[in-house]
């Protein structure tokens, strides 16, 4: 994980900065709200289409176009379920359709129309707050981006040059995880990729960091295993870097962890998506995360840290 510099400063200021470190790994255990939510967005959700699952937005509700929430979940959940949450305010425009579930909203509807087609209603909560759900999953993607790669991926071509597939070959570890260290420039702006193809190899589940702060998917769509519900639901792109990212009309398959990033996309997204902010004119489908990848724990070093801080500050006070 990027840790913030040990300061310069005393044993007061080391501990301190040791705590803040073990605080931030240890609130990173968390990747549930991928499975919770199709879409999670810490800042503003735009959309004139459909979600298949639940949405929770920090921000604001800003697309004045009509939009349908929870479409996949209509008579599977009670009518008290909050399927969509927002935080700060809808904006005015035609109406929305909430099809399964109730609406929680922090603000304002602005007038807005929504049809609680399950049968739900408005739930007001001025003190809605979702930092804890951020918090855990930002942590989470840092966390995840340190992890050592162990399999690769590559553009395959007849000749240097040319254009043919990225290929990711996935070699898992003892516990069936595969990861991938990818640059952006090489598999998203890269005009010589055809198509984006996953070799599972017997993974249980796959992480594919993705270096990189602007990101435009220009080139090749995704085909094979990563276009199947049982890998899309195990699969997480870590976009750790990223501060903006245009999906153009590709079809992202799989979990996407974009914390920073302001995404734009009018393809399909197969997967839940936690993003700074998301404006799409496409649909968000299910299915959600289903993976076990277990995000590291803090490391011994920074735990005999903090103990060592400790007792010194112990034994500074007494004596």
């Amino acid at each position: 994980m990027h840790s913030p510099s040990p300061p310069r400063g005393g044993l007061l200021s080391l501990s301190l900065w040791a705590l803040a470190c073990l605080g931030s790994v240890a609130s990173a255990q968390n990747l549930t709200p991928l499975s919770d939510y199709s879409v999670i967005v810490s800042g503003n959700f735009s959309t004139n289409s459909d979600v298949e699952g639940r949405t929770l937005v920090g921000g604001n509700l800003t697309s004045s176009s009509s939009a349908n929430f929870g479409i996949r979940l209509q008579n599977k959940v009670p009518k008290t379920d909050l399927v969509l949450r927002v935080q700060g305010n809808i904006a005015s425009g035609n109406p929305l359709q909430l099809n399964a579930g109730s609406l929680e909203l922090g603000g304002t509807s602005n007038g807005r129309r929504i049809n609680y087609n399950g049968g739900g209603s408005l739930i007001s909560n001025p003190n809605a707050d979702y930092s804890g759900i951020f918090n855990d999953l930002n942590a989470a993607s840092q966390s995840l981006s340190n992890l050592s790669a162990n399999s690769k991926g590559m553009l395959i071509a007849n000749s240097p040059g040319q254009p043919g597939p990225f290929k990711m070959t996935a070699a898992p570890d003892s516990n069936g995880l595969a990861v991938f260290s990818l640059s952006a420039s090489d598999i998203f702006g890269n005009n010589k990729v055809q198509q984006i193809e996953l070799i599972t190899n017997n993974a249980a589940d796959i992480l594919i960091n993705v270096a990189g702060a602007v990101i435009n998917w220009t080139a090749g769509n995704i085909v094979g295993d990563l276009t199947q519900d049982q890998w899309s639901k195990r699969v997480i792109w870590n976009f750790y870097e990223a501060t903006d990212i245009n999906f153009g009309s590709k079809n992202m398959q799989g979990q996407v962890l974009a914390p920073n990033a302001s995404v734009t996309t009018s393809g399909v997204i197969d997967g839940s998506i936690y993003a700074k902010n998301l404006t799409t004119t496409s649909e968000v489908h299910l299915p959600s995360y289903d993976g076990n990848i277990v995000v590291p724990e803090p490391s011994s070093a920074l735990l005999s840290l903090l103990g060592a801080t400790a007792l010194l500050l112990r034994r500074k006070r007494n004596a």
